[in-house]
């Protein structure tokens, strides 16, 4: 069977491709569908793709790898082939990159810019510039207990990068990096008018993902995926009775989240600028103790073919904590940025460990106040901020 190994010169779907590097040799039972406009896809399913087919002899035979575009990319093994009246319905089987490509390097990037927030529908404080308007949300609330952004907004360029090489029908080196500026302000309220004693855990997405398709190119070898970016919002903590807290605070950082892997072996290659905070003003009411940590947490990540994440998060904080038992009463206000990353690693190579790392980053104390009593009552405070 002749193998075609050309591509298209114009790939039908809306896709950017950056920082394209065009080394690299195919293993010889790639199939490169893009290159045959004979085909056009029907259904993809997770163990099944289907084709219309408009020709005199398909090209597929079972063994084949079929690598194409359409559908937001597949990359599959051909275990059983029906033909059928111009269609064309396979079984099929997870397959990685290492058997895909003998040797080759895959580099690309992913920056999201200002139309990209714009067609994802996310609300920005102006229309010229990537700066989220936070004000007005609603984070939680639920049983008497209400967590809101009173005021914020939050600035986010990120890139995000890839690079793997492989040899031999094997990954060599692999690097994946998430870098940027973030710009956090927020301003938050809590109000408690019941009793939760136990544990908050919520997260929620309040803005809308920012997504953006892209194609990076392993030599003649399309890999397909979609750069995301999301921003869900978290509680977690506790609140033994009545409380009102208002403060919040504003903070930059340059933000790279990523690793490397080289000689079998990881390296970090993660970091955070400590540009401090700014603790705005703080008015408190509290009858009672508790424990609330309320973050931001951005999320950008690459996924492959639909199948493997390679995510990495910031995640800024602020944490209230408040003890009446034993004396004195003590209230301390805390904000951070903490990070982390998940990859899926099964797409490079079945020899691959998934890989998690979470990188507490700085911390600050916002405010701290403390008074003796002798018999427990409500206190109410206020600070002018910093």
């Amino acid at each position: 069977m002749t193998r075609s190994v050309w591509l298209k010169g114009v790939v039908c779907i809306a896709i950017v491709v950056c920082s394209l590097s065009l080394t690299g040799c195919p293993s010889q039972q790639v199939v490169v569908i893009d290159n045959f406009p004979e085909f056009s896809l029907d259904k993809l399913w997770s163990d099944c793709v289907s084709f219309f087919y408009h020709g005199a002899s398909s090209p597929l035979e079972v063994g084949d790898i079929i690598v194409g575009t359409e559908g937001g990319g597949f990359l599959r093994r051909l275990t059983a082939i029906d033909e059928n009246n111009g269609k064309i319905t396979t079984d099929t089987e997870f397959v990685t990159l290492a058997e895909a490509i003998k040797a080759g390097t895959l580099d690309g990037t992913v920056t999201f810019n200002q139309d990209d927030f714009v067609k994802s529908g996310v609300p920005l404080a102006k229309a010229n510039d990537m700066t989220i308007d936070l004000s007005g949300i609603t984070i939680y609330s639920k049983d008497g207990v209400t967590v809101s952004i009173s005021r914020g907004s939050l600035t986010i360029n990120p890139t995000l990068s890839l690079n793997a090489v492989f040899a031999d029908n094997k990954v060599s080196s692999l690097k994946v990096l998430t870098e940027g500026d973030i710009a956090l302000d927020l301003n938050l309220r809590v109000k408690a008018t019941g009793t939760l004693h136990d544990q908050i855990s919520w997260e929620t997405n309040i803005i809308p993902p920012i997504t953006k398709p892209f194609v990076f190119m392993i030599g003649p070898v399309p890999v397909v995926g979609t750069a995301s970016l999301s921003i869900p919002f978290g509680v977690s903590g506790t609140l033994t009775g009545s409380a009102s807290v208002e403060s919040g605070f504003d903070t930059t950082s340059h933000v790279k989240l990523g690793a490397q892997l080289n000689g079998g072996a990881w390296t970090n290659l993660s970091s955070f600028s400590n540009d401090g905070v700014n603790g705005h003003p703080i008015v408190v009411t509290l009858a009672a103790g508790m424990g609330v940590d309320v973050y931001c947490k951005v999320m950008a990540g690459l996924n492959l073919y639909g199948v493997s994440n390679l995510t990495g998060y910031v995640q800024p904080y602020v944490a209230a904590d408040a003890n009446f038992i034993p004396s004195p009463f003590l209230f301390v206000l805390t904000a951070g940025i903490n990070g982390g990353i998940g990859y899926e690693l099964g797409i490079f190579g079945f020899n691959l460990i998934d890989k998690d790392w979470f990188f507490p980053g700085p911390s600050w104390e916002l405010y701290r106040y403390s008074v003796p009593y002798s018999v427990p009552t409500t206190y109410t405070f206020y600070w002018p901020g910093t």
